[in-house]
C-alpha cells in the first residue's frame, strides 16, 4: 500500500485543468491570478488512492479500485458546505487533479469519496437512499454534514466487478493565496489474494474455502477511537498519515516482519447494526497444477499454481481473539479439496487485525505429504507472483 506521486503526469494534468474553470459557480475564474480577489485562494487538490499509485502506472490495479467517480466535499470553518463537487471521469485511474477556489484564511475539512455509485442503500439516516441522494441533498452553505456522514453505514457490495467506495477526510489549517495538498483514498473493504502452491505429483482440486468470521456492514467514514492505544500507535500522526506510513513500508518490501514494526490498528468501531458472525465461501473450484519437477534436477523444482489465484473482497472486519485484552482479532479458514473427507481447518497466521484498506496474501503450500503450510502477509502493497517466497 503505498502511493507515488508521479509528477510527469500530475503536471500535464494540472496543465489542462489551468486551462479552464473548475468552478462550477463562473466560467470566467481567473485561475492564474489567485490575489484578483480579496479573501479567496486557489486550492489544488491532488487525490491518490492509498497504496495504489505505483501499481496503477503498471497496470497491476484491477479497474474495480480505482477511482471511476470522485465527489470533494469542503467545510467552512462553521461547518457549513463550501464545496459539493462531484466528477465523473472518462477513464478510471488511481490520481486525480482538481482546482477550486475556497474562502482563505480560514479553518476547513475537507471529504474525499469515490464510486459513491456502488453503494446502493445507506444506513443511519431516517430513509434508505442511495449515497448520490444523500450527497445532493447538501448545498452550498449547507450545515450538518460533517456528523451526519460520519454516522452513515452500508452493506457493501463487492460481487461483479462494482468498484470498491473510498472514502477520507482531513482537517486543512489556514492559508490564502494558492495552496496544493495531496489527499489519499482509503477503500471501505479489504482485499484477499489467495495463493495456492503445489508439491504434489498430481493435480490438486480445491472444490471451496471458507473464511470466518467477518462483518456484513461497514461505515462509509473510518471510525478510529481516539485512545491511548491509538495515540502510542501514531506517535503524533493522524490514522490516515500513520496508513500511509505502513503503506510506504510494505512497498519497500511485504513481509510480516514490516507489519508487526508498523504495529496493528486494532482499536476501531464498526456499526453496532452489524452481524460480526458472517462466513465468506468460494465456491469455485480451484485447479492448482502438479509441480514441475525433474528427477535430474531436483534443485530446479517449482510447485504447481493456479491459473487463476481467488481474489476477493471483504468488509472492515472485528473478530476478537479469546482473552484479547488490546482488540487482537482471528480469522479461520477451511479449505475443502477434492478427494479428502476431512476439511483443513486452521486460523489465518499474522492477521491481528482487518481494518480498511488491509491486503492479506494468503499463501497455501501443497506438501507431498499431503499437509498444508499457510503464511499470511498483511497489509502487502504488490501483487504478488503465486511463487512468491519460494
Amino acid at each position: 500500500m503505498k502511493c507515488l506521486l508521479r509528477h510527469i503526469l500530475l503536471a500535464a494534468t494540472l496543465l489542462c485543468q489551468m486551462c479552464i474553470s473548475v468552478s462550477c459557480s463562473s466560467d470566467t475564474d481567473d485561475v492564474h491570478d489567485p490575489g484578483i480577489v480579496s479573501g479567496v485562494a486557489m486550492f489544488v487538490v491532488n487525490t491518490e488512492i492509498m497504496g495504489a499509485s505505483r501499481n496503477a502506472d503498471s497496470g497491476i490495479v484491477p479497474d474495480c479500485e480505482l477511482i471511476h467517480t470522485l465527489r470533494i466535499v469542503i467545510l467552512h470553518a462553521d461547518g457549513t458546505v463550501e464545496h459539493n463537487r462531484y466528477y465523473s471521469l472518462e477513464d478510471a485511474r488511481a490520481q486525480k487533479s482538481i482546482i477550486l477556489k475556497v474562502r482563505s484564511n480560514e479553518k476547513k475539512k475537507i471529504f474525499l469519496f469515490a464510486n459513491e455509485e456502488s453503494v446502493s442503500a445507506i444506513e443511519g439516516v431516517t430513509d434508505s437512499r442511495t449515497l448520490t441522494l444523500f450527497f445532493d441533498g447538501y448545498s452550498d452553505d449547507s450545515p450538518g454534514f460533517a456528523d451526519a456522514v460520519d454516522g452513515l453505514y452500508f452493506a457493501p457490495d463487492y460481487s461483479d466487478g462494482k468498484p470498491v467506495p473510498m472514502s477520507s477526510m482531513y482537517e486543512l489549517e489556514p492559508f490564502e493565496g494558492r495552496a496544493e495538498k495531496t489527499f489519499h483514498l482509503v477503500r471501505v473493504a479489504t482485499k484477499f489474494t489467495v495463493n495456492f502452491m503445489n508439491w504434489r505429483g498430481e493435480d490438486v482440486t480445491v472444490d471451496s474455502f471458507t473464511i470466518a468470521k467477518h462483518a456484513d456492514k461497514s461505515f462509509l467514514m473510518a471510525h478510529v477511537n481516539n485512545s491511548e492505544q491509538n495515540r502510542i500507535l501514531f506517535n503524533g500522526k493522524s490514522w490516515i498519515e500513520w496508513l500511509k506510513k505502513v503503506s510506504d513500508a510494505s512497498y519497500e518490501g511485504d513481509s510480516y516482519d514490516k507489519t508487526e514494526a508498523a504495529g496493528w490498528l486494532k482499536d476501531y468501531e464498526l456499526p453496532t447494526q452489524a452481524c460480526n458472525t458472517k462466513e465468506y465461501t468460494y465456491n469455485e473450484k480451484v485447479i492448482v497444477k502438479k509441480s514441475d519437477f525433474d528427477i535430474d534436477r531436483p534443485d530446479m523444482a517449482t510447485p504447481g499454481v493456479a491459473d487463476n489465484p481467488p481474489v476477493f473482497y471483504l468488509p472492515e472486519s472485528r473478530n476478537l481473539k479469546a482473552g484479547a485484552t488490546d482488540g487482537e482479532q482471528e480469522y479461520t479458514m477451511t479449505i475443502n479439496i477434492a478427494g479428502r473427507t476431512e476439511p483443513f481447518v486452521f486460523t489465518l497466521p499474522n492477521l491481528k487485525a482487518l481494518f480498511r484498506n488491509t491486503h492479506a496474501v494468503v499463501n497455501i503450500t501443497l506438501l507431498n505429504s499431503m499437509e498444508i503450510i499457510v503464511d499470511v502477509i498483511p497489509y502487502s502493497n504488490v501483487e504478488l507472483e503465486p511463487d512468491f517466497g519460494l
